[in-house]
């Protein structure tokens, strides 16, 4: 099992910026990109650094051939106006922006080939939003597990 932190602010994925290209050639093609400046390049470079440090402790850490399932869960700060002195301050449930699907894609896409080959092999994603409690920063949370092998017969897989 690989469990890792990330202490920055959680981002996700934002839509696709498209664009005509035209070849030298006079072809022309749609071309889908993220914008290099885009805050979500630098949270994707976080997390796969948080990956490649647990990776130097676990130093026979192969890349999962298999399915995979796929935890994570983000916490963000906590706005001003839910801050006391004297009353406890738990976590709880963020309802609002930016959307789970986004930030799960966000998270999948960036350990691409280096904890697993593609995120097409993840069979199960589990993700959470918070709102930090009182002594909390913000961060994101990630445990990867390749599946078992009752699991991997139950799916019809196998790791041959």
């Amino acid at each position: 099992m690989i469990a890792f932190s990330v202490q920055c602010l959680p981002i996700a994925q934002p839509r696709q910026r498209h664009r005509v290209v035209t070849t030298a050639g006079g072809k022309s093609f749609a071309q889908n990109y993220t914008p290099k400046k885009d805050p979500v390049n630098f949270f994707k470079s976080e997390i796969r650094r948080a990956f490649e440090e647990w990776q130097k402790t676990h130093g026979d850490f192969k890349i999962i051939e298999g399915p995979v399932a796929v935890t994570i869960i983000a916490v963000f700060p906590r706005p001003k106006g839910a801050r006391w002195k004297t009353k406890a301050m738990p976590r709880y449930p963020k309802t609002s922006k930016p959307d789970l699907d986004n930030l799960g894609k966000a998270c999948l896409d960036c350990l691409n080939l280096v904890a697993y080959h593609d995120d097409a092999q993840v069979f199960s994603l589990h993700v959470e939003k918070h709102i930090a409690s009182g002594d909390e920063t913000a961060h994101v949370e990630i445990k990867i597990e390749e599946a078992h092998a009752t699991q991997q017969t139950l799916f019809g897989c196998t790791n041959n």
